[in-house]
């Protein structure tokens, strides 16, 4: 696998990855209530607990991106 495959890859990576947190974030905004509703009920949290696990879930996947995702490719380009 050569550098500009390993690039590219690592740029559409990125891209997908962006796309669907933005999606996520978004839909946290939006469906708030709905998400609260669901998983309120399934698992008798509270709506502060589960702004709180949500809050956890959009920064955990933040940082698993920068790190794993994003880094690499900046490195990749930097590089090539």
């Amino acid at each position: 696998m050569d550098m500009a495959l390993l690039k590219e890859f690592f740029m559409w990576m990125t891209v997908v990855n962006l796309g669907l947190f933005m999606w996520m974030a978004i839909m946290c905004m939006l469906a708030k209530g709905f998400i609260y509703r669901v998983h309120g009920k399934m698992f008798g949290l509270s709506q502060e607990t589960v702004n709180a696990m949500l809050y956890g879930f959009l920064g955990f996947y933040k940082i698993v991106f920068i790190v794993f995702v994003l880094v690499p490719w900046i490195a990749l380009t930097i590089m090539t």
